[in-house]
């Protein structure tokens, strides 16, 4: 059976953003969360909770643009993150910590239980051109190689042939 799609929800308590996110956190929602994200900060969203409960997996173009995001809040307090993920299972965490984006972000355990459902927008995913998703997939990896050395020799082959396709045109 397969594992359902990506599913994001959005609420927003200025200055944080609420984003449940359930299913797949794989690369076909990818560019939505980092579309969503820039748009919030656009707004003077400046930190944002993830409740990953629901998040079955998380693929490693979802964890390059999450690492790409995650810059601190206040650059001068390294330890004020951007993102705090909340119940986020052994399996996502054992990737992000694999993949060198643990650091990043802020882990809790405790489900958020301030979830207001009738304000709670869905946001839709997919819809991008295959040159888009090669794009964000290649920059999340490029992203990652960067981040830690033992990545390079991850995504070297993903990296290329992403690069073979966007030249391909």
């Amino acid at each position: 059976m397969p594992l359902p799609g990506c599913h994001i929800e959005v609420w927003v308590e200025p200055p944080t953003g609420f984003i449940r996110i359930s299913g797949r956190a794989a690369a076909e929602g990818a560019r939505d969360f980092k579309l969503l994200i820039q748009r919030l900060q656009g707004e003077g969203i400046s930190s944002f909770c993830l409740d990953l409960t629901g998040c079955l997996l998380m693929d490693s173009t979802f964890s390059g643009v999450l690492a790409g995001l995650s810059d601190p809040v206040r650059p001068d307090s390294p330890c004020e993150r951007r993102f705090t993920l909340v119940g986020a299972n052994a399996r996502i965490l054992d990737l992000l910590d694999n993949l060198g984006v643990l650091p990043l972000v802020l882990i809790l355990e405790k489900p958020v239980t301030a979830t207001p459902e009738t304000s709670a927008a869905t946001v839709a995913t997919g819809g991008h051109s295959k040159e888009d998703m090669a794009t964000c997939c290649l920059e999340a990896h490029r992203l990652l190689m960067a981040l830690k050395p033992e990545n390079a020799a991850k995504f070297r082959a993903v990296t290329e042939i992403l690069e073979q396709q966007l030249q391909a045109g």
